[in-house]
């Protein structure tokens, strides 16, 4: 009997030993790595390249910052030079000029989207991702296209003057300062002051052939000059550019500009 009690004390303390839980081992930390942030490629061009599906160029020294996602590139242009509008009307633009814009390329079908690609050769383009139809690309500021690139008043203005979509411009705003319709020449012959995309430049006219209707600021010829802002240390100069600005014209027109290494502007006055 004695010997039957031991063996079940026995069993009990070693069942128990045997369904004791060991202490559970303290779970180990491991520290999650700190993500590095990836830095956007950027390239700063060394020659000019095509812009887009466009028939414009930008300048050497543009810089390119590529999104991480591919969906988009930043283009800064250099100093002297900024996007325009030019297709938003005769005198003004929806918005003033600007020496930024980002590259996008649009997909025609909805809820598709375009990827943009850039090669040294190629210049701009589009990729077609999950678009299934046309992609398009843009440049694009604030919601405005901006399809030209010119030189602004602290650029070589002879550039500036020289560019076709500027000449058009320049030949309508001349359109709404003259009087079609007269052809006298008894009154005197003063300068029109006009400004295009922030540069300012000047008619020499017949005043008998300004329009009624139209608020024009005139300086008398022969009784102005250019000069700086500044002082008379620095150098301003009157230059001239021949356009033809009406249709039909037999007489070439001249556009008057003040150019030069001036800190406080380069204007005609009296």
């Amino acid at each position: 009997m004695m010997n039957r009690m031991c063996a079940c004390f026995f069993a009990i303390v070693l069942f128990a030993a045997c369904n004791k839980k060991e202490p559970a081992a303290a779970e180990k930390k491991v520290a999650e790595p700190v993500p590095v942030p990836v830095k956007p490629k950027v390239i700063v061009t060394d020659k000019q390249v095509r812009a887009g599906e466009t028939d414009f160029m930008l300048p050497a020294g543009t810089t390119l910052t590529f999104a991480e996602d591919g969906y988009s590139i930043e283009v800064k242009l250099p100093d002297a030079y900024s996007f325009v509008d030019a297709g938003s009307g005769v005198t003004t633009n929806s918005v003033q000029p600007v020496p930024i814009a980002t590259y996008y390329c649009k997909c025609s079908s909805a809820g598709s989207s375009c990827k943009v690609m850039y090669a040294d050769a190629g210049g701009f383009g589009c990729l077609h991702s999950s678009c299934s139809g046309t992609c398009t690309g843009d440049f694009i500021y604030k919601g405005y296209s901006m399809n030209r690139v010119v030189t602004l008043p602290d650029g070589p203005k002879f550039d500036f003057f020289n560019d076709s979509a500027v000449q058009e411009k320049i030949a309508a705003q001349f359109a709404l300062c003259v009087n079609p319709s007269v052809t006298a020449k008894n009154g005197d012959m003063v300068y029109v002051k006009q400004t295009l995309y922030g540069v300012s430049y000047y008619f020499l006219l017949n005043s008998a052939r300004l329009r009624d209707d139209v608020i024009l600021e005139v300086i008398p010829y022969g009784k102005a000059s250019c000069a700086c802002e500044g002082g008379s240390k620095y150098s301003c100069t009157l230059k001239t550019i021949v356009y033809t600005l009406e249709k039909g014209g037999m007489v070439p027109n001249k556009i008057y500009y003040c150019d030069g290494p001036c800190g406080d502007g380069c204007e005609l006055s009296a």
